[in-house]
């Protein structure tokens, strides 16, 4: 189910005895679980038939779900991170998630659980893949384009202002798509503008925005590739300045240029650049700029980059080679081609 079809389901009354918050987008699946809160609990009662639990066990959470609700007919019960559904062995796992199974059998009806993850479950153990089938599954997922499209307009329009549609496509390559962040970053930008005009553009978004790190990752390549080796440099600096460690910015590194490799064989294939982009699961902007980036670049030398990347990245967490130095050597070794081309 998606968070869409939740709301729909919640405004039909459609309430489920148990279900599974999963997903990357945090402000929405915050939201989903107030909006079922209200729909639930009456005013100046929710003290009453609101349970948070973290770190309980599995009697713990099935005793507050069988707790009477208090002049309401339902309470609500949510779990949030629950260790035996999270990665690594949690104590008495195999006793919690057989006890918790058995109750999942006959869940009474004067409750719903949550079971709230902020974390990624461990689909290699039983309880997940039992919940999967046993609770009604809400996937929040990070919102399209067209979602976020019409979020910000939704956002923007009190404040007066509006984004442009190259305004839109920066801002989410720049900050990401999650809306935690989004909404901080939507509001810097009404404030920058004032009352000097209505439409927020891609210059004002480059202007204020702090780049992600993916961002960054993606303006070094772009030096790099082109031979500047200067500029590459700095940005490595700039990055480190600014916190990122060399272990993170080379995962990274490697994350785009196999990006780079998947979509030049794809390309050689005779593979459209948006097709490519729906495999890969990028941004329509990143789809475009990676397109642009591996024209003159041939498939192999792209490929076995990509494995000098996954070979400096093992010597690194081996120990045989310091991170700072593994980047250094891939940041040259990509100039160097750069220059040459």
């Amino acid at each position: 189910m998606t968070w869409n079809e939740f709301y729909q389901a919640l405004k039909a009354n459609d309430i489920a005895p148990v279900y599974l918050f999963v997903g990357p987008e945090v402000l929405v699946k915050r939201e989903a679980l107030e909006a079922l809160r209200k729909k639930l609990l009456p005013p100046g009662l929710e003290a009453l038939n609101d349970a948070t639990l973290e770190g309980a066990t599995a009697q713990q959470i099935t005793d507050a779900c069988e707790t009477m609700p208090m002049m309401c007919e339902k309470r609500i019960v949510t779990v949030r991170d629950w260790a035996p559904l999270m990665p690594g062995k949690a104590k008495n796992e195999e006793a919690e998630a057989e006890r918790m199974q058995k109750w999942l059998e006959n869940p009474p009806a004067t409750c719903a659980l949550v079971f709230y993850m902020r974390g990624e479950m461990d689909g290699r153990k039983k309880l997940p893949a039992l919940l999967k089938k046993k609770a009604v599954v809400v996937d929040f997922q990070l919102l399209t384009d067209a979602e976020l499209s019409r979020w910000c307009a939704r956002k923007l329009k009190p404040l007066g202002k509006r984004l442009s549609p190259a305004a839109l496509n920066t801002l989410t390559y720049m900050a990401g798509r999650e809306l935690t962040r989004l909404t901080g970053e939507v509001d810097k930008l009404a404030a920058y503008l004032g009352d000097e005009r209505e439409e927020i553009t891609d210059a004002d978004v480059r202007a204020i925005v702090p780049a992600s790190l993916e961002y960054n990752v993606f303006e070094l390549l772009n030096a790099l590739l082109a031979g500047d080796m200067k500029k590459g440099q700095q940005t490595v600096n700039s990055l480190m300045q600014g916190g990122q460690n060399a272990v993170g910015i080379l995962s990274m590194l490697t994350r785009q240029i196999r990006q780079l490799a998947h979509m030049k064989c794809a390309l050689d294939a005779g593979t459209p650049v948006q097709v490519v982009q729906q495999q890969l699961k990028m941004h329509p902007y990143a789809a475009k700029q990676t397109a642009r980036q591996c024209a003159r670049l041939s498939a192999d030398w792209l490929t076995a980059l990509y494995e000098k990347c996954v070979a400096s990245d093992f010597d690194v967490k081996s120990g045989r080679l310091r991170d700072r130095d593994a980047l250094d050597a891939l940041v040259i070794e990509i100039g160097l081609t750069g220059m040459k081309k």
